[in-house]
């Protein structure tokens, strides 16, 4: 499914498609953009679900003001690892492994970051995500995404009416990388663990069609079951989503941005050598309670 590409050009920039992924060159995103360029953003993003900017060179302002033509924006106070640079705006957060005296100043970290949605343990969980690339190690800490409008086309009906209709706690308790997050304690009992309660099969609320979406893998709880039975359909599940014919891995590169919908789209990153600098600025935009 994501193997195939074609390429065209559109006015001044390139365009690389793919069924999943999206790579556009030649697209200058720090200028200020006009609303026919916003739509046509929109459209392929919507299309191909991830779009993948090449060689941009954006300062704060040149991403929030991307960002901002999207929707609303999440804060981001950094407390997962301590508290970000006072003289970072309000809605971009650090995704690194860098550390100042001592002190990480970004999140993540070097390891592997397992399968998930961003900021869906909120009740408004994130539309987009926007990640762009200061820092990049010379091998690893690859993207992966993998589409859930597929992965719930081709779900067995089986499993499908197991789900249909049901709601998940998506955790909040944990992080990407495994680690408690900040602020909680280690979960006891999936059932009652912290964060919001979403649809285990949604709808686009711009598309029509509809995704799987569960979350993180490894924690969460489906509602109605028991927390064993629970388990071991979200094992099956997650199994499913994460076939590798419904997988795009995206090797970064200095300059690139990427931007792609959580509500439809799961993503993972490999881990990389932790003596090699990653630096990448992240914005997510608020989406609307899932349905």
């Amino acid at each position: 499914m994501v193997n195939t590409s074609d390429k065209r050009k559109n006015g001044n920039y390139q365009v690389s498609e793919n069924a999943l992924g999206t790579v556009i060159e030649g697209f200058d995103l720090s200028r200020h953009l006009s609303s026919d360029d916003i739509q046509h953003i929109k459209s392929m993003w919507y299309e191909h679900l991830v779009i993948v900017f090449r060689d941009q060179n954006l300062s704060d302002d040149d991403l929030v003001r991307f960002a901002h033509s999207f929707g609303e924006l999440h804060s981001a106070d950094g407390a997962e690892y301590g508290g970000k640079p006072e003289e970072l705006h309000d809605a971009i957060e650090l995704i690194s492994n860098i550390e100042h005296e001592g002190r990480p100043i970004g999140a993540l970290g070097a390891d592997e970051a397992t399968w998930h949605t961003d900021m869906s343990m909120y009740e408004i969980p994130a539309a987009a995500t926007i990640l762009y690339a200061d820092e990049i190690p010379s091998k690893g800490g690859n993207t992966r995404f993998t589409n859930l409008y597929v992965a719930y086309e081709t779900l067995p009906h089986s499993l499908r009416d197991s789900v249909e209709s049901r709601r998940s706690i998506h955790d909040h308790a944990y992080l990407a990388s495994g680690g408690v997050r900040p602020g909680f304690e280690a979960v006891t009992d999936k059932s009652k663990g912290p964060g919001a309660r979403h649809p285990v099969i949604r709808t686009h609320p711009v598309t029509g069609r509809k995704a799987l979406y569960l979350g993180r893998f490894g924690n969460g709880y489906i509602e109605g079951y028991s927390v064993e039975e629970s388990d071991n359909l979200i094992k099956q599940l997650w199994n499913h989503m994460t076939r590798p014919d419904f997988i795009w891995e995206h090797e970064w590169r200095v300059g690139d941005l990427i931007m792609w919908d959580n509500r439809c789209v799961a993503h993972a990153r490999g881990s990389f050598d932790p003596t090699e600098r990653r630096l990448l600025r992240r914005i997510t935009v608020k989406g609307e309670i899932p349905a």
